[in-house]
């Protein structure tokens, strides 16, 4: 345990190295069911669009999470779609901490950037990360927004990368969500993460997801098409990396 205050890291979430617009595949399997999932990242300056498209498991395909952020500006939209809706939707604010339907991957983990709706500095509190293997690195805390009382968010940040490699988040003090990396890539892909695990307490255990094969360049302006569009471009460089 350990009282912290330190300032954001440099480095955004998932990033990839020298590449600025690229996808990747993703393995997981929750008890015998398999899921697959192709993510999008593209940078703009202080601006990230993140789109991740789900392949499997079948009830949930076509189903797509789109992100867009502005770190200046401390702006972060989410948008989902599942097919049974007829139009994407909005999550609400106290659902942005929590998974992405049927799944446990957390909005939280797609995101280039710390949500803007935390604190905007790291509290001083007892923080304890005993869970992670990420001893080493450096934890803070923040408060929930008003949104969602007594709700904190907890990241560890890499010394040697800046990069957050464990995150927590709570609700009362007692467990919610735990999300960290299990093993780091390659430096020239940025050490984009190889294999995350995440937990849900009141699902209990750990979900492994693998990262399929390395990032690919992704066509910038197929961003700028929408969701329909990067997903075919995504498909297309990755194919055969995420069957």
């Amino acid at each position: 345990m350990d009282y912290v205050r330190m300032a954001r890291p440099a480095r955004p979430n998932l990033s990839a190295g020298g590449l600025t617009s690229y996808g990747f595949a993703i393995e997981a399997a929750i008890g015998r069911r398999p899921m697959r999932y192709l993510v999008g990242r593209r940078f703009v300056g202080p601006s990230a669009v993140t789109g991740l498209f789900v392949l499997l498991p079948q009830i949930l395909a076509g189903s797509h999470v789109w992100i867009t952020e502005n770190s200046d500006r401390g702006e972060c939209e989410v948008e989902t779609h599942i097919p049974t809706m007829k139009n994407s939707v909005r999550p609400v604010e106290r659902y942005l901490f929590d998974c992405l339907p049927l799944t446990d991957i957390g909005y939280l983990d797609l995101m280039a950037w710390r949500y803007p709706g935390l604190g905007a500095t790291p509290e001083d509190v007892e923080v304890d990360m005993s869970w992670s293997r990420w001893s080493a690195a450096e934890p803070r805390c923040y408060l929930g927004p008003v949104t969602t009382p007594g709700l904190t968010v907890t990241e560890a940040v890499d010394r040697e990368t800046g990069m957050v490699v464990a995150r927590a988040v709570d609700r009362l003090r007692e467990p919610f969500r735990r999300w960290e990396v299990v093993e780091m890539g390659r430096p020239d892909v940025g050490g984009l993460p190889e294999r995350v695990r995440a937990s849900r307490t009141r699902t209990g255990g750990w979900t492994d997801f693998r990262r399929v094969g390395e990032p690919v360049p992704v066509p910038r302006e197929a961003f700028d098409a929408g969701p329909a569009r990067l997903r075919e471009a995504l498909e297309h460089g990755l194919s055969g990396k995420a069957a």
